[in-house]
């Protein structure tokens, strides 16, 4: 892959702007204007994905022009974090900025991205979601985004805490990170930033989201399922290690209801107890030795497995319900107790998530 030299600054500014584009000529211009304007001591990279619209051509006259723009050209289109990642490779300065070319995100905002920077933050995210910030989302975008963020606040321990982890819009330090540590080629930059620096010391900064005046959003299924595969790779795929340590649990749930019941002939109360702390034992134990093997957490191993107990328990209250009520009306017990372990699931991974291994 063609990519520009390394760019040689002769002297370091204090920020470098990275800007990823492709077919933005329409806002570019406009983009850089505000910007400039604004008197920082500041480096514009703007890294274009080989445009149709000549995109870059555009940016490399307005360079002529301000002499502190940096455009790097790429073939093809290869994913924002990979134009991230190829900024940086030509950037020297101490803060980087990273914010979209559609003027979505208002470079009015710089300044006060750059004031917590200087003031010691790793991380400074302009979110739509503190106080004072807004989003121009339609009803639908503005539920994907919060499902989105749901998505990476239950999968991504790193992301607790902060409002606006989708943010496109935010600022970091230079060497919080390198280059090489991004991976990835989708469009959530910041979750990997977030997830390879593991830093805790991040703020956020209100902002409104506008509108797009020129374009088309570039936002579809395609990256939404790039952003699902990012964030299982992110979280070591904890969501579907969860997932398989419960289906065993199940089995071993279903297989000693069928003894216990089916076979001895107990009652369904008693099987349905031993069935289930069974499989809580079976549960944690793998998930323990397996699923968060790598993931820092506080406590002992007993009082983890007193923990997971205590935040099963509202599961199991699912469990039981769903049992007795279904048996009730007829349903037959096995295929009752399946519905009750589906039903306790997304309890029991929250609290598994949120309390049992957690810092």
């Amino acid at each position: 892959m063609e990519i520009a030299a390394r760019y040689e600054v002769v002297l370091i500014k204090e920020v470098s702007i990275i800007i990823p584009t492709y077919n933005e000529s329409e806002n570019i211009a406009l983009l850089i204007h505000r910007i400039e304007t604004m008197a920082l001591d500041v480096q514009i990279v703007v890294v274009d994905d080989n445009s149709p619209d000549k995109t870059a051509d555009v940016a490399e006259r307005l360079g002529k022009k301000y002499g502190n723009i940096t455009v790097v050209r790429r073939p093809a289109k290869n994913g924002i974090a990979t134009a991230i990642r190829d900024g940086m490779l030509n950037s020297e300065s101490k803060y980087v900025i990273v914010m979209d070319s559609d003027l979505q995100h208002p470079p009015e905002v710089i300044p006060k991205i750059l004031k917590d920077l200087r003031r010691g933050r790793d991380i400074v995210i302009a979110s739509r979601y503190v106080r004072g910030g807004q989003s121009d989302f339609s009803l639908p975008r503005k539920a994907i985004s919060r499902m989105a963020t749901l998505i990476a606040h239950i999968n991504l321990q790193e992301t607790e805490g902060i409002k606006d982890p989708m943010s496109g819009y935010f600022g970091f330090r230079r060497d919080l990170i390198k280059p090489e540590q991004i991976v990835s080629n989708g469009y959530k930059i910041l979750l990997e930033i977030l997830v390879a620096s593991g830093t805790k010391n991040v703020s956020e900064v209100p902002y409104r989201f506008n509108r797009r005046k020129n374009g088309k959003s570039k936002l579809g299924i395609g990256e939404f399922i790039k952003y699902i595969k990012l964030v299982l790779s992110l979280s070591n795929y904890l969501m579907l290690k969860f997932l398989v340590v419960g289906l065993t649990g199940a089995i071993l749930n279903l297989l000693l209801m069928r003894i216990i019941v089916g076979g001895f002939n107990e009652p369904i109360y008693l099987g349905a107890i031993v069935a289930l702390e069974a499989s809580i034992i079976s549960n944690f134990l793998l998930n323990n030795y397996w699923t968060y093997k790598n993931r820092k957490s506080n406590g002992t191993v007993f009082r983890k497995y007193l923990k997971y107990n205590m935040m099963s328990s509202l599961g199991s209250g699912i469990y039981f319900a769903l049992i007795f009520v279904l048996t009730l009306f007829g349903v037959g017990y096995l295929l009752a107790t399946a519905i009750g372990i589906l039903g306790s699931f997304s309890t029991n991974f929250g609290g598994s998530q949120g309390v049992v291994w957690h810092l």
